[in-house]
């Protein structure tokens, strides 16, 4: 593994494409897809080709969240050095099979007007050609990635976890690590600092964290439904019905805002949960 070290500090003097482009292919060659349990290995590798509905998704997406927040980590070192757990407190969910195409729908506005409106979910989702479970990084940070190819990719943007580690005294520390960059720089200097590459594993959360566990939320996705285009909208909308279509591809565990803010995090999705719950 000495070639880690080296090769993310000769792609620190590249451009970002480049880097991403090394990176990547670094982590395809060098990385090891761990065993999942089968319930977990069908999720993340289940064929999604056959989905046309946003609904077969939200339950689909629905489902994983509930596992991975319990079940799995993000894993730097092993038990004969010093390893460092990334427990998921954040995630949010990107797909695109070429079927669900842009949607259109009708929305009232608070002053009794029709106007017709577009959603397009998927468009965003970076193109990979992945395995399932490996992590793809890209300019918003870093996937674990569901089954992908060239005509239907997707997976799990992390966009926030607690750290878990043994300090050099021997005492156990942990840090709440919040955005999507924060994460992705966190591993890759984490990655160079241990000389290990991250891994996605399936490990059962200490019992200090189920009680997180038991208090997850959902909302919709931090820049994508929350963009200009859909806060019109989401803004204008007059009655119980219209909004509730609206997917929520974003799942995180509640804590109080101000934890999220001492980390300085202003992205809080409790606080886009709150707003949604606001005005449908």
């Amino acid at each position: 593994m000495a070639l880690m070290p080296n090769m993310l500090q000769y792609c620190s003097s590249l451009n970002s494409y480049d880097t991403f482009i090394i990176l990547n292919k670094l982590l395809i060659c060098m990385s090891q897809i761990e065993k999942f349990s089968d319930f977990i290995d069908s999720l993340i590798g289940k064929e999604l080709r056959s989905y046309q509905k946003i609904n077969e998704l939200q339950k689909y997406f629905d489902d994983i969240a509930k596992y991975i927040f319990g079940n799995v980590a993000v894993v730097i070192g092993d038990s004969n050095s010093k390893q460092i757990n990334y427990y998921l407190e954040e995630i949010e969910f990107y797909y695109n099979n070429g079927k669900i195409s842009e949607e259109e729908f009708t929305f009232t506005t608070k002053k009794g007007e029709e106007k017709k409106g577009k959603k397009n979910y998927f468009s965003c989702t970076y193109k990979r050609e992945r395995d399932a479970k490996q992590l793809f990084w890209h300019y918003s940070g870093v996937d674990i990635c569901f089954q992908s190819d060239e005509t239907c990719y997707g997976g799990i943007l992390i966009r926030s976890f607690t750290k878990e580690y043994i300090d050099n005294e021997g005492k156990p520390k942990t840090e709440l690590i919040a955005g999507p960059l924060r994460c992705s720089n966190e591993l890759i200097n984490q990655g160079v600092l241990s000389n290990s590459i991250p891994q996605i594993k399936e490990i059962k959360w200490p019992t200090d964290r189920i009680v997180y566990v038991n208090n997850i939320g959902s909302t919709v996705r931090q820049g994508i439904e929350t963009s200009e285009r859909y806060n019109e909208i989401l803004d204008n909308i007059n009655n119980e019905n219209d909004g509730k279509d609206f997917p929520f591809f974003c799942y995180f565990i509640k804590r109080n805002e101000v934890e999220w803010k001492r980390v300085k995090y202003s992205s809080i999705p409790e606080k886009r949960a709150n707003y949604i719950r606001s005005i449908v």
